[in-house]
């Protein structure tokens, strides 16, 4: 499965590079999804071919190209590994071929609202590229065979985010928050390379005496051998690793997780973003997977240090109430769609701290078709309302009844049918943790960890915190459900209601395709859903927990009707406050909630002391905000105006040149670089004969 893995991770950028060789844009378009849906078809047939072999499915598939080799002096051994090798290849178990799949459909489908929604434009053929590129990065991130590779996927992905960012270069109120959400990820890929200094620095040596995997080379990051030297570090027999190297190691690697997946305090990076195109939209909410599958990969990290799990459960569920909340409050239905993206994702991270990894990487699956859905949806909207205010809006059920529906399916969905609620619940109330693996000698047992347990009083809290969030989701849902779908539409300057017309049928095509995504990954996380067929022709349960699970066997995660029944009980307290909130006309008065507790009322009436403390910090503010402009309109910006226009004219040039040697110049540059790319993958897996001297 190795090889196949290669080539579904090569096609998109080798759609990508063709992509300039096409004659119009729109050719290069149809280039681009042309290679996307041969990865994705790929994908599906080494997803079928690993279901089919269930057995054997456990032990993953890895193949490496080992491009670095450093053999430090004899001074320098005591920090570094006798051998430093660093790789970079494919890891195919069933994680990677499930999320495999489900990159290659998104990408698809983020491309196919290009199509839609980008004609004529002067980006659409960099959209294309840059896309099938972070497709690329995307599944490259998740075949990583270690951490090393990891932190260079995650960077390019932090790159190609700003190109895609900067769609709109020359508007000011896109380019700056390109500028603040490269920063912020930036810093995330910073501390993750501090993370790796840090490995070396404490478990280098260590790591450089272990015995070379098999089917790869000597790679200190390789996950093979990361995952027993962090068991032997908590345990103390590591030299110069501690409880103390695990929590500043375990903080560095978090950290970087939860900004590239747009979490709190880390969501305004995203949000910034949204008045970039909507295709733009769907492709950078879509490499918000990054960080919850970087949480996946480090999960044993995190199960051998005490108190983290719990601590990354608190964050996830706060940070889901405050998003979810932040969803409730907003109008801007483009805003909506990135906050609730978000939002899901912090669900995730909270049943993952919860000792649910199973149930985290469902949640996962299941919020990214329903997130694309929403945006799918308020693109739609937005194009035929000329608005983004969702007080603007109303009487889509009479006009736009396809629509309608689509938004119906994810308001039902988001509101508690798409059992995240009871995902999230029985994850916290259960606090099972797997069995890890562990060598002793030359023997291979499982043992229970003990160090991810949840307190009594932690655990309450995140179960109130959760259930809150799966409230106020399903109270946001309903409210957008109905604002939108009853009513009539405010009356504007230049906006006839009678002109409102249903979508355009590609919009409404991928509206069915996320429709049809999202429910196939329902019904793939029902719980309690037994095996298919005997023998050799048994095809695992298609309970997701039986498939994708952490440790020697999946976790027993049975039917809980308690579980369900809280779920249920969020779903119709939720449905009902919706409603409530519509009829009552609550909206705008609740989004105008921070006005009435505005501090500059205690400012003006507070004793004399506390004024002279409010005028102290607004003239620091003041200061300290214009010292900030002036560095970033001084030195800042000139650097990311010159990228914009380089990429600007990088595309004006490929755009306009026509000469006949030029492309057929570069038609055989890339044939080829794939050749010799292709030749690499066949040498590494043994197919030619390579000699050395």
């Amino acid at each position: 499965m190795g090889s196949f893995a290669w080539i579904i991770l090569l096609l998109p950028v080798a759609g990508c590079g063709a992509s300039f060789v096409a004659e119009t844009p729109r050719r290069a378009a149809h280039v681009c999804m042309t290679f996307l849906g041969m990865s994705l078809i790929v994908a599906l047939i080494v997803l079928g071919y690993r279901l089919a072999h269930e057995t054997t499915s456990i032990t993953p598939d890895i193949s490496t190209l080992n491009y670095l080799s450093l053999t430090p002096g004899p001074s320098e051994t005591a920090t570094f590994p006798s051998t430093f090798q660093v790789a970079v290849g494919v890891r195919v178990d069933n994680l990677s071929a499930s999320f495999m799949v489900l990159i290659s459909f998104l990408f698809l489908v983020v491309q196919g609202l290009g199509t839609a929604m980008l004609q004529h434009d002067a980006g659409y053929r960099r959209f294309f590229w840059a896309s099938s590129l972070l497709a690329t990065l995307m599944l490259g991130l998740v075949l990583s065979p270690g951490l090393f590779q990891v932190w260079l996927t995650l960077g390019a992905i932090s790159a190609t985010t700003l190109v895609l960012a900067l769609h709109y270069w020359h508007r000011r109120e896109t380019t700056a928050p390109a500028r603040r959400a490269f920063s912020v990820l930036l810093g995330a890929d910073a501390s993750l390379l501090l993370g790796l200094a840090y490995i070396i620095d404490k478990m280098g040596p260590y790591l450089g005496l272990r015995p070379q995997p098999a089917g790869g080379a000597l790679d200190i990051f390789d996950f093979r051998l990361l995952n027993p030297a962090w068991q032997a570090a908590a345990k103390g027999t590591v030299t110069n690793g501690s409880y103390k190297s695990l929590v500043i190691l375990t903080v560095l690697l978090v950290v970087a997780a939860l900004a590239h997946a747009a979490q709190a305090p880390f969501t305004a990076w995203l949000t910034g973003l949204r008045e970039a195109p909507l295709p733009v939209l769907g492709a950078i909410t879509m490499s918000l997977l990054a960080g919850v599958i970087l949480l996946a990969r480090i999960y044993t990290l995190l199960l051998v240090t005490p108190g983290v799990l719990s601590i990354l459960a608190v964050i996830g569920a706060v940070g889901a109430v405050w998003l979810s909340a932040a969803c409730f409050v907003s109008r801007d239905i483009y805003r909506v769609a990135l906050l609730s993206a978000s939002a899901q994702l912090a669900l995730a991270i909270t049943a993952m701290g919860a000792g649910g990894y199973s149930a985290g990487l469902l949640i996962t699956v299941v919020s990214a078709p329903l997130s694309l859905l929403l945006l799918v949806t308020a693109g739609s909207l937005a194009r035929a309302y000329r608005t983004r205010d969702i007080g603007e809006m109303g009487g889509a059920w009479r006009r736009m009844r396809h629509t309608s529906l689509s938004l119906g399916l994810w308001a039902l969905a988001a509101a508690g049918l798409d059992l995240v609620g009871y995902d999230v619940v029985s994850s916290i109330f259960l606090n099972r943790f797997p069995n890890m693996r562990e060598e002793v000698g030359s023997t291979t047992r499982y043992v229970i960890v003990q160090g991810g347990q949840m307190a009594g009083w932690v655990r309450d809290l995140v179960a109130v915190l959760a259930i809150a969030a799966v409230v106020l989701t399903a109270l946001y849902a309903v409210r957008l459900l109905v604002t939108i779908c009853r009513g009539t539409p405010a009356v504007r300057r230049g906006f006839v209601v009678e002109k409102l017309t249903e979508a355009e049928p590609p919009l409404r095509t991928l509206q069915r395709w996320c429709a049809a995504a999202t429910v196939g990954a329902v019904v793939v996380g029902l719980p309690g859903i037994a095996a298919i067929g005997h023998g050799k022709g048994r095809v695992p349960a298609l309970t997701f927990s039986h498939w994708i699970y952490y440790g020697a066997s999946h976790q027993i995660l049975p039917v809980e009707w308690w579980a369900f029944a809280a779920a249920a009980a969020a779903l119709v307290v939720g449905v009902a406050g919706g409603v409530a909130v519509y009829r009552a006309g609550l909206t705008r008065r609740v989004a105008r909630l921070g006005l009435w507790l505005r501090i500059p009322t205690l400012a003006a009436t507070g004793p004399a002391a506390v004024r002279w403390a409010f005028a102290f910090g607004a003239r620091a503010g003041n200061a300290l905000a214009g010292e900030v402009v002036a560095f970033d309109h001084e030195l800042v910006e000139p650097l990311y105006d010159s990228a914009g226009e380089g990429i600007e004219a990088a595309a004006w040039s490929l755009e306009h040149v026509r000469v006949r040697r030029l492309g057929i110049g570069l038609g055989v540059t890339l044939a080829v670089i794939l050749l010799l790319v292709g030749a690499s993958v066949l040498a590494a897996g043994g197919h030619f004969p390579v000699h050395t001297t």
